[in-house]
Order: C-alpha cells, then structure tokens, then sequence
C-alpha cells in the first residue's frame, strides 16, 4: 500500500514524486516508457523553471549533462527586433533548453534517489474504486499477467491524453481548439545561430541551442494548413525558414540529425483536475500551445503546488479532498496569464500598428526590453508591460 501512486515519469509526475518522497511518504511512480526516452516538446525552460530546478538541486546535474545556458535570446517581429534576457527569478538568470532524452531521465532518477519506486514499462490501464474514491491503478507490463498497485491517492501525470483523466472522466473546461500545428528538428553544424524567437503572419520559427551543441529548430503554421504542411514536411519547412533572412542557408550548412517530429494536437483547456482520491498534474490537467515554451516551467509549477496539497492532506494538516481541491484553484490563478498568452501568440497575427510601435520602442530601451523578456517567459503579466488593449500578437 503507498501513500501515492504517480502515473507518468516525465515533467510533472517525477518531480511530484520526488518532492513527496523527501516529505516521507511512500511513493510509486509509474510509466509505460523507460529511460531515457523521448517524448514531443518544445524544450524550454524559462528562468521560473531553471529556479526550480536549482531549488531542488538539480540545475548543476542538468548543466553537466551538456545543455549551456541561455544567456541572451533574440526576439524578432518582422518590423522590430529586440536581444535580451527576463529578470532572473530566485538568483537564476539564464535559460535552458534540454533535450527530453536529458532532462527526463534526471528527473527520474533523482524521484528514484529521493525514495520513489520508480517502475518502468508499466501500462495503466484501469482504476480501483471503493465507496466512489480511486484507491490504486490496475496495470500490465509487456508479456505480463494485469497486476494492482494501491494508495490513498492516485494522481495522473500522464499526458494530454491522460488515462487517469479519461477514467475519471475528468471534465474540460475554459476549452479552445489547436491554434498551431508545429513540425521539428534537430541540427549540428550550426551552434553559432544562438537562440531566437522570429515571428510573422501565419508562422512562427524558434532556433534554440540544446544538448550536445546540437541546434532544435521548430516551426508552427496556423492548425488549417496541417494537412497540406505534411504532404511533403521537409519543403514546407524549409520554406518557412526563409521568411528569416539567411535562415535556410545556415541550416543548409548543418546537419539535420533526427526526423522532423510534429503534431496537430495541440488544443488548449483545463480539465477538472482534483476528486475523491486522485487529482491531475501537468498536460493532464492543463494544456496550452507550446509557441511560448511554458510547458516544462508549468509542469514544474504544478508538480510543486501539488506536493504541498497532498503533503497536507496525508500530514492531517487538512481533509484531503478539500487540499487537492485548492491545488487546483491555485494552479489555475497561477497559469491563467500564461495561457491566454500563448493563444495570443498562437493565432499567428499580423501586427496591429499600435504594436508594432510598442516594439520599436522597446527595442531602444534595455529595461523595457528587460520587461518584454519577463512577459515571454511567465514572470511578468502582460498587462503591466503591454499597452492596454492589446495582446502580443494582434
């Protein structure tokens, strides 16, 4: 029997169960991957996520892992281009952007060194109930009989497409449908370009340095062009990357080093995510478009929030049910600018006049760009930096 059973080993369920285990409850963390593996992401880290990282005594691990810090980003519009950094955020100034490969297994790992029982290539497949509260997970391995794992709490962590959620019927809310649809790389050959963010009407094109001086290049197109983007993957996206001046020469001159990986999945919602017995952490509970890169740096946040709750619930410090309940108002407060900045970015619009005078100006002015910075990364709410009425792409 285990105080909580952790489905999914990635970004929010593994530090989940790190943080639990150091607290001193009995912890399973389960996956149906083992590690290192892959999975689809936009890599990012901003310096809120770093921070974490740091605060949990890993940021030393990752950077000896071969991912460099991020000390300047460029930030082009078309019309105004800015390079800058965001305010650091617990003493941590600078950027990352790990492979998934790296940064999951660290996590794992360091789950594992906490406490966790870390079980890999387990498959959930099914709830167990008792008097209409989740108690546990049935599951299977590969060319095994189904097995049962209990706990008083069982929380799913695993993935937009969470079989926890789907069990519980979780409910979705503040729902919008895929904006983007987003295809990318990896490159060697091409260290130099450093990171950048360029933006146009109807795409967008990230250039981010990564693991082992490889370059992760990523391009989005409005979610109806999905289907004529596939048709040949490789031309169209080169093609976008000539909308950067000598962009596509200098990715010409490297070397690609792994498939071009995309998706049309990406809608954006809250799903109800605290009930009798079980709560959602992660892309189970909220999932936004990855064009702001704020994926990793919220699973972190809500793996965080989560741990205090259900340290209270399981310590007595307060009924269970009522601690997950206000993880999750929490993390909805905390999230709610992020997430309409990511729609803002998503829709891939031209640039009003008003904002693109916003931006020349900001790009003469270090503190303001400083700002801009804060606000692409999840420390500064939009609204103390933009003009009023509008957002950051229209």
């Amino acid at each position: 029997m285990y105080d909580v059973i952790v489905a999914g080993a990635r970004c929010a369920g593994a530090p989940l169960a790190m943080l639990l285990a150091r607290a001193g409850h009995r912890v399973a963390l389960v996956d149906r991957a083992s590690f290192p593996s892959d999975t689809m992401s936009t890599h990012f880290l901003w310096q809120r996520g770093a921070a974490r990282l740091g605060a949990w005594g890993l940021l030393g691990r990752l950077q000896a892992r071969g991912c460099a810090p991020i000390r300047e980003i460029t930030f082009d519009v078309g019309p105004a281009q800015m390079s800058g950094i965001g305010p650091a955020v617990a003493g941590v100034a600078d950027t990352y952007c790990p492979r998934r490969t790296v940064l999951d297994a660290l996590l794992a790992e360091a789950a594992e060194e906490s406490g966790a029982e870390l079980i890999e290539g387990l498959v959930v497949g099914d709830l167990l109930w008792s008097e209409g509260r989740v108690t546990g997970v049935r599951g299977h391995r590969r060319g095994s009989a189904e097995s049962a794992l209990r706990a008083r709490v069982v929380v799913g962590a695993d993935g937009l497409h969470s079989t926890v959620a789907r069990r519980v019927a979780a409910r979705p809310y503040r729902e919008y449908p895929a904006l983007t649809a987003v295809y990318y790389s990896y490159w060697s050959g091409i260290a130099h370009l450093g990171a950048s963010f360029h933006a146009r009407p109807g795409r967008l094109i990230l250039v981010w340095p990564t693991n082992d001086d490889l370059t992760c290049i990523y391009v989005a197109w409005p979610r109806q062009e999905f289907g004529r983007v596939r048709k040949d993957v490789a031309a169209n996206f080169h093609s976008a990357l000539e909308l950067v001046p000598g962009l596509r020469e200098t990715v010409a001159s490297g070397r690609r080093e792994g498939r071009l990986a995309g998706t049309g999945d990406l809608p954006n919602l809250y799903r109800a995510s605290a009930g009798p017995g079980w709560a959602l952490a992660g892309d189970a509970g909220h999932h936004k478009d990855p064009s702001t890169g704020m994926g990793i740096s919220d699973a972190f946040l809500t793996a965080e929030l989560l741990a205090g709750a259900i340290h209270d619930g399981l310590a007595g410090h307060q009924p269970m049910d009522d601690a997950v309940a206000d993880y999750q108002h929490r993390r909805d407060a905390l999230t709610a600018n992020g997430f309409d900045l990511a729609l803002a970015t998503a829709r891939l619009a031209p640039l009003s006049p008003r904002l693109e005078a916003f931006y020349h100006k900001a790009a003469g002015q270090p503190e303001l760009t400083r700002q801009v910075f804060g606000v692409l990364g999840g420390t500064i709410p939009m609204a103390e930096v933009y003009p009023i009425g509008t957002s950051r792409q229209r």
